[in-house]
């Protein structure tokens, strides 16, 4: 899955991993050890996830995540 975040806002990419995966809310938060309402707040935009709960998907999951500078 590839995801070009200037076209996203973040909680939308928190989502679209989660779905992308074919997980529910409940599962994501169990397998990294979050709550299920940390993962409801940040699909909502209500709070911001931090680069450590994407490594830990990361590491749970098998992800590879890239950073890269924009090409203007």
């Amino acid at each position: 899955m590839k995801i070009k975040t200037s076209d996203y806002k973040t909680n939308e990419i928190f989502k679209f991993i989660r779905q992308g995966l074919g997980l529910t809310q409940k599962q994501l938060a169990e397998d990294i050890k979050i709550s299920k309402s940390s993962v409801e707040k940040y699909e909502k935009g209500l709070d911001n996830y931090t680069f450590e709960t994407l490594v830990k998907i990361a590491k749970e999951y098998d992800l590879e995540i890239i950073i890269q500078n924009k090409k203007r």
